[in-house]
């Protein structure tokens, strides 16, 4: 770019100037002198604006001031930004100054999206100025083990060039894969169109500039000292003059260049919940940088590994002077065999059957969508207008044996940990809505059957007909969970005790025998030990379920603005999708 910026300055000026001599004589003059002014233009903005040199001339710091803008860089957050723009090409047709019609393709941007991956945790290994002056004493004076060796021969007058990109490393391979992951379900989800700029931008909450020159002289501290060339004035004079590209050869040959990283690792959990150094940590490598950044004690504190005195894991922030969960409670009591209102009944038999409910259980089915509908939409409806109910149209239940002993196996082992905390005595709005009434005889009587010391409730799952029969075949797929609710608690199963609730996740069926009508799954749940929460904190809700403690999240919004209770599950294990309830909104 310097040798053809620098050849269409020196043609473009030769062009002015005859274009100049013969602008009076002939037409094709004012051409010649219009296209020099433009190569000549283009010499000047790439030399004044783009090119490096520019860049360090604008950029002159001193010693000191160049500590305190690496300090500032070696506190700056990290931050990883990724954008998508969809667009295609149109074909248009117009008619051109001769009155002929013609045609030309254009592009057409479409969606435009952007999202920041969540960083929570970073340590920094950017080279501090005293390790910089170390590492030109291993390269320039030999690799001694002692660097007082080294200063025998001080750096008496020193001009840096430093180019200082942003180099960020995931801590270890499971964050690369979950960035990876993150990143390409970003993508995935905003493709809305033919064509496709995708681009990933490293980011820093500071004023990061990319070139800076240093100063180093023995005995002052002053950006100015200098020699007398060495400014952006006297180098915009030689480039209006065509002499830039000496310039820039002589202004390098004069200065020391070093590739300067702003090095830092990250990760989704907050750093005190490492558990190993970072995989591309200096301390692992062996070019003079790193030795460098071993051998001399750096200025910013480096994190422990360990948590400190006091400190408390991410998901059990905001916990202070509550009791502690306890990790096995009192011994859980387990039914043997399928429910009793069940058709197949031998679970040594295999079985998988379609069992389509009376009108009089649709009647108690209906009762049960009536009592937990609430008149409250939030921004997850996909429909327009709120209804005002819930009809049921027709109601199958699914008698699987093969399901029932994942689930029955499910429930054995979280016995064997003990009585979970209660679903009455976590925070927020008192019991699960589906059971509160389970003694009203209007009411199905597969409330009543169920393991409430393990919190096992009956909750809904808003679906499509076809979606729910296919998940009342085969169970929930959790490697698809999310596509259509969202990840507001974790990438789970979402339910919720409300109909209305799971009603703003279903669909209906475009075709077919259920065309037109929704679908809820009215699912057997094992909660266990609930991580409860009232916003959207996926940091602290992964930091949790890392450790073994939670079978799922109690994600409490009614609580928080008045809307629902979901209830996120990770273990398709853990849920039987028993009911399909097949419906239609009304809105009389």
């Amino acid at each position: 770019m310097t040798i053809c910026s620098a050849i269409g300055g020196v043609v473009g000026a030769g062009m002015i100037v005859f274009g100049a001599l013969t602008l009076n004589q002939e037409s094709v003059g004012l051409i010649i002198f219009g296209t020099g002014i433009i190569l000549y233009l283009f010499h000047l903005i790439e030399a004044l604006c783009r090119s490096k040199t520019s860049k360090y001339l604008c950029w002159i710091l001193s010693e000191t001031d160049f500590q305190g803008y690496v300090k500032e860089l070696q506190e700056a957050e990290p931050k990883i930004k990724w954008t998508i723009q969809c667009y295609h090409y149109e074909t248009k047709q117009y008619t051109d100054s001769n009155g002929k019609q013609q045609t030309k393709r254009e592009r057409v941007n479409t969606h435009r999206a952007e999202q920041h991956y969540d960083i929570n945790g970073f340590v920094d290994e950017t080279l501090s100025p005293a390790q910089m002056i170390a590492m030109f004493h291993l390269m320039y004076d030999g690799e001694h083990e002692d660097l007082e060796a080294n200063k025998k021969a001080p750096i008496s007058s020193l001009i840096l060039l430093c180019e200082m990109p942003l180099e960020y490393h995931p801590v270890d391979d499971e964050e690369d894969q979950r960035l990876s992951e993150r990143r390409e379900i970003f993508f995935r989800d905003n493709t809305r169109d033919s064509h496709q700029d995708k681009r990933s931008h490293n980011l820093i909450d500071c004023h990061h500039k990319s070139n800076v020159m240093v100063i180093l002289r023995e005995g002052t501290d002053d950006s100015h000292a200098r020699p007398w060339w060495m400014t952006y004035w006297f180098y915009m004079v030689c480039t209006i003059f065509l002499m830039s590209v000496p310039y820039r050869c002589y202004f390098f040959s004069k200065c020391t260049k070093i590739n300067w990283e702003v090095l830092k690792h990250f990760s989704h959990k907050h750093e005190e919940l490492w558990e190993d150094d970072p995989k591309h940590s200096r301390a692992k490598r062996t070019d003079a940088a790193s030795k460098a950044f071993r051998k001399v004690q750096r200025e910013t504190p480096k994190r422990s590994f360990e948590l400190r005195e006091g400190a408390k894991p991410a998901w059990e922030e905001g916990k202070e002077g509550k009791e502690e969960l306890a990790d096995v409670g009192p011994p859980v009591e387990l039914p043997v065999g399928v429910p009793s209102y069940w058709k197949n009944q031998d679970l040594e038999k295999d079985f998988d059957e379609k069992i389509n409910l009376s009108a009089d259980e649709r009647e108690k089915m209906q009762k049960l969508l009536d009592v937990t509908y609430k008149n409250k939409a939030t921004r997850d409806r996909m429909s327009d207008g709120m209804p005002t109910r819930l009809v049921v149209n027709q109601v199958v239940r699914m008698e699987d044996s093969k399901m029932w002993r994942r689930f029955e196996q499910k429930r054995a082992e979280l016995a064997v940990r003990g009585q979970p905390k209660l679903m009455e005595e976590m925070p927020g709005s008192g019991p699960i809505k589906t059971s509160a009434e389970a003694d009203a005889e209007e009411l199905p009587s597969c409330l009543k059957e169920l393991t409430v010391n393990l919190n096992e409730a009956f909750l809904f799952h808003g679906s499509s007909p076809g979606g729910a029969l296919g998940i009342g075949e085969n169970g929930f797929d959790m490697g698809r969970v999310g596509s259509n609710v969202g990840t507001m608690f974790g990438a789970g199963a979402y339910l919720a005790e409300a109909s209305s609730k799971s009603d703003e996740y279903a669909t209906e069926d475009p075709s077919g025998l259920f065309a037109g009508k929704f679908a809820l799954l009215l699912c057997r749940t094992l909660l266990g030990n609930m991580f409860y929460i009232t916003e959207s904190n996926i940091p602290r809700i992964e930091d949790a379920l890392a450790t073994g403690r939670f079978q799922c999240v109690l994600g409490d919004r009614e609580a928080a603005v008045d809307t629902y209770r979901e209830f996120v599950v990770f273990d398709e294990a853990q849920i039987y999708p028993e009911f399909v309830l097949i419906y239609t909104r009304s809105f009389d």
